[in-house]
């Protein structure tokens, strides 16, 4: 056993805090989300460090025993939150099928430990429901941990046997190699980037190494500043994350740093002055102590609240959701977390087949909940009506925003595949959703119709302006293949349409970005004046919070 270190429990606190704080509103902490980021380091610091004293003590790694003590940490609590939230889904969400549907579904990933994978794929996409309604959402990062479990005891057993004078070379050679990865994913596919675990295993990796590292008999005079210096810098990552560009990858590297600062001070023992006392502070550690069970309790709290209003709670109320938080998360502490932590007499096999079947039988649970129907069949057909209300051919006819574009869409996708478009529309989503309208315009003068539309692209002409007119590449590159169509005169009718709320004043964007949108679709219709009937769609009524 690692001797206890109160300084850790303190640097918990402070990651928890932040992630709290900043889902309440991340107004007050623009950075926040970064303290999960701390929670990778500590976490890589203590698991190497539990498996390094193990192996020099005993020359192995006892993988049984070690998966034993995981599930007792970190399966009783989650299991009690999954169920809990998905008992609450049924009593209180019970008749919003969709919102409901998803929580059940993601309660299931969690429970396996694939919660990452499932929102990597259910959440930042154009038409994916709104992240700050899904209740489990926080317990992603918990799929990473879990995850980087499974490979790390092996991967660091192997080092150890065949390399043990490189170990921290070789694991210093796999960080580089993840956070390059990490690099290259967030440019071409973030939401990887953002879930998956290589990706994220180089923040482990970083608390690894401090773990590794020789500890002093007796610290020097230099490492009195790393506690402090640690500590400043996660605070200036809490606050100035969000504007040094891209994340994880090296938007991440800042609180890793600190974090890992912080733990080295620690590991050497430099925890002496005014910062270590401020760890040891009994707030600090008391809140370290709950941090697992905080972290699980505060973001079902804000979600399913979110859930239930048509307009945002106000912050003094999404603060007292936390607080009570914090009150679930010490009776999760005292009464879940403690007693099992605690029986540490049973044998590793038996643990484990233990865990399995609790995991069985919550997956069992899990799925009966979400078999509950309390949607009127009225208001479950209503609702299947709307959702469907689309055109069939979204994911073959329109582009979505991340993706390239080197031609327009097959003749396939026109009204009428063997004849040249007359009709066409362009524009985002909201120019998509026209198809219908065009179609029939077409039909009834017997020509064809087409589109060229993107997801979020506006229809414009490419300006030397910066902010949303701009765009990606992508954009751009879309509307340089749809002037050239439509400027070829092949088209006679052209309805443009788009999502107009976002040039509203008091929308989201500035009046300046607002002048150079309609700069650029005066552009458009400029360089298109000779075509016969241009036809702009207005703004069509939004509803900003589900029914």
């Amino acid at each position: 056993m690692l001797k206890y270190r109160p300084e850790i429990d303190g640097l918990r606190a402070i990651a928890v805090l932040a992630v709290v704080i900043y889902h309440a509103d991340p107004r007050l902490l623009p950075g926040g989300f970064v303290g999960v980021d701390v929670f990778f380091v500590i976490s890589g610091y203590l698991i190497t460090a539990l498996l390094a004293a193990e192996w020099q003590r005993a020359g192995r790694i006892d993988f049984a025993a070690f998966y034993a003590r995981r599930a007792r940490r970190i399966l009783p609590a989650s299991i009690v939150l999954v169920l809990a939230v998905m008992a609450a889904a049924v009593l209180l969400l019970g008749r919003y099928g969709e919102v409901f549907d998803r929580i059940g579904e993601s309660a299931v990933a969690s429970l396996l430990f694939l919660a990452n994978v499932y929102f990597q794929y259910r959440s930042g996409g154009y038409f994916d429901a709104p992240v700050d309604g899904m209740a489990l959402l926080h317990l992603w990062s918990l799929s990473v941990e879990e995850q980087f479990y499974l490979v790390y005891p092996l991967l660091l057993m192997l080092l150890l046997r065949f390399f043990p004078g490189g170990v921290k070379r070789r694991l210093v050679v796999l960080a580089l190699a993840s956070m390059l990865l990490a690099e290259y994913w967030v440019h071409i596919l973030p939401e990887r980037a953002f879930f998956q675990m290589p990706a994220r295993f180089w923040e482990l990796a970083a608390g690894a190494l401090v773990a590794l590292s020789t500890p002093r008999a007796l610290p020097v005079a230099r490492d009195r500043w790393l506690l402090p210096t640690g500590l400043l810098v996660i605070g200036g990552a809490y606050w100035f994350t969000p504007m040094w560009g891209y994340f994880p990858a090296a938007g991440a590297l800042p609180a890793v740093t600190g974090a890992a600062l912080v733990l080295l001070a620690v590991h050497r023992g430099a925890v002496d002055g005014l910062a270590g006392a401020l760890l040891r502070t009994r707030p600090f550690v008391a809140i370290g102590l709950v941090s697992y069970s905080l972290y699980l309790w505060h973001w079902p709290l804000l979600a399913i609240d979110g859930n239930l209003r048509f307009d945002p709670a106000p912050i003094s109320w999404r603060l007292a959701l936390c607080v009570l938080a914090l009150g679930l998360a010490w009776l999760s502490w005292r009464y879940v977390e403690l007693p099992f932590r605690r029986a540490g007499g049973t044998r590793p096999a038996r643990a484990l087949a233990i865990a399995a079947m609790a995991m069985l039988l919550s997956l069992v649970a899990v799925v009966g909940l979400a078999q509950v129907d309390r949607v009127p069949p009225d208001a479950r057909r209503i609702a299947e009506q709307a959702r469907t209300d689309s055109p069939a051919n979204r994911d073959t006819c329109s582009f979505d925003f991340n993706q390239t574009v080197e031609s327009l869409r097959p003749s396939t996708c026109a009204s009428r595949p063997d004849q040249q478009p007359t009709v066409a529309y362009w524009g985002d989503s909201h120019a998509w959703a026209w198809q219908p309208f065009a179609w029939h315009l077409a039909e009834a003068s017997g020509e064809s119709a087409a589109g060229a539309t993107m997801n979020s692209c506006q229809p414009t002409v490419e300006l030397d302006v910066e902010g949303f007119v701009k765009s990606t590449p992508n954009c751009i590159a879309l509307n340089r293949l749809a002037l050239e169509w439509l400027a070829s005169g092949q088209v006679t009718t052209l309805i443009i349409a788009r999502r107009w709320p976002m040039g509203t004043p008091g929308g989201d964007i500035e009046p300046a970005g607002l002048e150079a949108q309609i700069a650029g679709l005066e552009g458009a219709v400029q360089q298109l004046a000779g075509m016969r009937r241009i036809l702009v769609m207005g703004p069509l009524p939004l509803l900003r919070r589900p029914a």
